[in-house]
């Protein structure tokens, strides 16, 4: 496989949006969730790449880069994602989590989107996950607290086997410090707040994306938290002729490398037969 090249795309307000290109063919942009980054779908990438240009984006406050800017999240990675569309002239895009609702949205925003594939976007529906712990994930946040805000991120988002998230924060908390001693892992955990931000934004509001006019599959585990699940059925249930494929026995982390516990050569053949290509 012949290494990614890297380019910057210029977003709307100017920000910078860096993303590595492999393969070739028509464009694809994937556009990753929390705690991940570009590299995390890159083993995902060199699946598709056999067939399509494949373009691994970092979000705001990844890599190359920009940093994030205030609220709305949603709005200004809408942006973003388009500015790498437009850069590469993709019509085609495969979001991760948070990156899925990103890319829903930018499915709305653009007609120039002709394909989405939606992987287990963290829509909350009447409750389905409890947002009732993110102002104190703000404080933590603000105050520079990282440990005991990621670990309260770990429980909004039930990040983990169930056991884990359902531990005391202190004790979370205590696991998260050693691991931010990681500089990537604290890089992706200072970006966690846009992601919780975009949640926020979109919660209760799936019905908005009726809207979208793309052709769609929407990704889901089997074995992923009851509210992915959900939010996976009501989006593919909302979305005209959207096709909803589960994998038997997959959560979360499927599309990411396999050392990040991820399964990328399952999830790769749905991709590519929806594609067509």
């Amino acid at each position: 496989m012949i290494p990614p090249t890297e380019a910057i795309a210029i977003a709307a307000d100017g920000a910078r949006i860096a993303y590595r290109t492999l393969g070739t063919g028509p464009g694809l942009a994937i556009v990753h969730g929390a705690m991940q980054s570009a590299a995390s779908q890159l083993e995902l990438a060199e699946l598709l790449a056999e067939r399509r240009s494949v373009h691994l984006i970092d979000r705001r406050g990844h890599g190359a880069s920009s940093p994030q800017s205030g609220a709305p999240h949603t709005q200004h990675e809408v942006d973003d994602l388009l500015a790498v569309l437009a850069a590469t002239g993709s019509r085609a895009v495969l979001g991760v989590s948070s990156g899925a609702i990103i890319a829903a949205r930018a499915g709305i925003a653009s007609a120039d989107i002709d394909e989405l594939v939606l992987f287990e976007p963290p829509l909350v529906i009447d409750g389905s996950a409890d947002l009732g712990l993110l102002p104190r994930f703000d404080a933590a946040v603000a105050e520079g607290r990282l440990p005991t805000a990621m670990a309260l991120a770990m429980k909004i988002a039930q990040m983990g086997p169930t056991w884990m998230f359902g531990l005391p924060v202190p004790v979370l908390a205590a696991a998260s410090g050693r691991m931010l001693r990681d500089p990537e892992f604290a890089e992706r955990a200072r970006a966690v707040s846009a992601d919780f931000g975009i949640v926020r934004e979109n919660a209760d509001r799936v019905d908005e994306f009726r809207a979208v006019s793309a052709r769609t599959l929407v990704l889901s585990g089997s074995a992923t938290r009851p509210y992915l699940k959900g939010a996976a059925t009501a989006l593919a249930q909302r979305i005209s002729g959207a096709r909803h494929t589960v994998l038997d026995g997959q959560w979360h982390s499927a599309t990411q490398n396999r050392a990040e516990r991820g399964r990328p050569e399952l999830v790769a053949p749905h991709v590519l037969e929806f594609l067509g290509v």
